[in-house]
């Protein structure tokens, strides 16, 4: 499905004499037929990270309603959410404080969510390295009924979470899913999006949540490029 260009100004909020700025000066993608302007999200979501474009919540959606069902991690960080400076001295409290912040349904029992959560790191680190840990439960059938959950969560003091290269644990990607399938799903999309070069800087730098999302729809997009 091809955007307009009534699509890209609705999405970015702006009216058509900036848009055909960002066409004639900033090189903005796009293709031009029978005198009309056609664009492509992702092309669109590339250009507009390296021009420093601000995103709104509508450009933020644009991947997502031009792929329908081929998003994992995407949709799943949209509905958990970005959090900074999550406090915290130790990884019980700190996986306490995001089960906390995390947005689910209220049949999920929080207590037994977080003793998993806790007997998950005790039989093995989820800490992969470069300060990042991906913590989750074992035995998701537990979430029955719920959407696929990612929070991400940018810690204030770093935790240790006895990772493998003795790294201290600065940010956490806590998955929640119903089913093993989509669990492992959620996991090779994140580690996937993990080895981007422009990913692991947006989480170098803590920018704001929208560049971070907009930059995972970048690199989601290029595993359905690949498949």
């Amino acid at each position: 499905m091809q955007l307009t260009f009534r699509d890209i100004e609705k999405a970015f909020e702006i009216e058509e004499r900036k848009l055909y700025q960002w066409l004639n000066t900033l090189g903005m993608p796009a293709v031009r037929a029978n005198d009309q302007y056609y664009f492509n999200s992702v092309e669109v979501l590339e250009w507009a990270l390296k021009n420093r474009i601000p995103l709104t919540p509508g450009a933020l959606k644009l991947c997502e309603k031009t792929r329908m069902g081929q998003d994992v991690i995407t949709p799943a960080l949209l509905r958990g959410g970005v959090c900074f400076d999550l406090e915290g001295e130790r990884r019980e409290d700190v996986l306490e404080k995001v089960l906390d912040l995390l947005p689910l349904p209220a049949h999920i029992p929080l207590a037994p969510l977080k003793d998993m959560l806790l007997s998950r790191e005790q039989a093995g680190t989820t800490g992969i390295g470069n300060g990042i840990a991906i913590p989750h439960v074992k035995h998701p059938v537990v979430l029955a009924g719920m959407e696929p959950v990612v929070g991400l969560f940018f810690l204030k003091r770093s935790v240790d979470f006895s990772a493998p290269d003795k790294e201290r644990v600065h940010t956490l990607f806590v998955i929640l899913s119903s089913s093993f399938k989509g669990h492992l799903s959620l996991l090779s999309r994140l580690a996937f999006c993990l080895q981007d070069e422009r990913v692991q800087s947006v989480l170098k730098h803590r920018v704001n949540r929208e560049e971070i999302l907009a930059t995972f729809q970048v690199a989601e997009s290029k595993t359905v490029r690949t498949a």
